[in-house]
């Protein structure tokens, strides 16, 4: 009996931690998502800070406008910001894009030079070479450290 009664204690306190679980939407930092819906309206908040200071219907009409101007400053900063951080993004991906153009170039340049000066077979088998080791360098960062005992 006692092993049933801890069985049925532990199956509803599960299920309970499993529903509140999926309820918990607050906590997002998505500001289209429930968070910033849940957000009180400044005609509310201005209702709420009335009833609690007793303030007249002119205070609190003053209160409403300041909160309304507020929040309409507020959301401007918000998408302002969003454009800002979407600009820098593909400012960020463009400038990526021509330094590795560049980077490309310069490598290109710098072999022909390189092969110029040693010649095309020497140039061949350092390829070759330099294939080779990169080839092994890669493998070796697959398998992870390697502790052989000595000190680097």
């Amino acid at each position: 009996m006692k092993k049933v009664t801890l069985m049925l204690f532990v199956g509803i306190f599960l299920v309970s931690s499993a529903i509140s679980a999926q309820n918990n939407t607050d906590t997002t930092r998505n500001y289209r998502g429930p968070r910033f819906e849940n957000r009180m309206t400044p005609e509310k908040r201005a209702e709420i800070m009335a009833d609690q200071l007793k303030l007249t219907d002119a205070q609190k009409a003053q209160v409403a406008a300041l909160f309304e101007k507020n929040e309409k400053e507020r959301v401007a900063q918000i998408e302002e910001q969003r454009a800002k951080r979407e600009s820098l993004r593909k400012e960020r991906e463009a400038q990526r894009a021509e330094m590795q153009q560049l980077r490309e170039k310069e490598v290109s340049e710098n072999l022909n030079e390189l092969e110029k000066i040693i010649g095309k077979e020497k140039m061949d088998q350092w390829k070759e070479n330099r294939s080779d080791f990169q080839r092994k360098y890669r493998e070796d960062n697959r398998r992870g450290p390697r502790f052989s005992g000595r000190r680097r």
